[in-house]
């Protein structure tokens, strides 16, 4: 999938505070970066193959050659943002299938490995509105998608 359109999976629903997305994926086994990025709607100027004017969350990872990798947190409306850099502790060997879960809050969203049992691996706080979120899109170095799920908190819809 490096340099190819990404992989986009559009909001069956508007999502709201407590929803979640759930992603089983597999890099290649020399993946470079690895973003998952919760998008607004694109404007009709911008094509597919560039990257949309807003960007509510982006949770990049990147492999180095030396083996040290990091995780940049960030955002963009129009420009990005500046970035939050962190020590990559969620995904290490690029080998294996990864499953991570995004939980959605009105003012951040928190990024889960393998399960939502255990506090957060990170935390970001959103910038643009939750509401306005449509997709979202896999860039960089995947092998394939093996499952995209979006969970609703039903207890919100009464």
């Amino acid at each position: 999938m490096g340099g190819e359109l990404p992989f986009t999976a559009k909001f069956p629903k508007t999502p709201a505070d407590g929803d979640e997305v759930y992603i089983r994926a597999k890099l290649t086994d020399n993946a470079r970066a690895f973003s998952v990025n919760f998008c607004l709607p694109r404007p009709p100027q911008v094509p597919q193959h560039k990257s949309p004017s807003y960007i509510a969350y982006h949770f990049k990872t990147i492999y180095d050659e030396d083996d040290d990798s990091r995780v940049v947190q960030n955002w963009k409306n129009v420009h990005w943002q500046e970035e939050e850099v962190h020590d990559n502790h969620w995904h290490v060997d690029r080998s294996k299938t990864f499953r991570v879960i995004f939980r959605l809050h009105e003012d951040c969203i928190k990024m889960f490995t393998d399960s939502v049992d255990h506090p957060p691996d990170y935390e970001f706080e959103v910038q643009l509105p939750l509401d306005q979120i449509e997709s979202i899109e896999l860039w960089n170095d995947v092998e394939n998608v093996e499952e995209i799920s979006f969970r609703y908190d039903n207890r919100n819809a009464y």
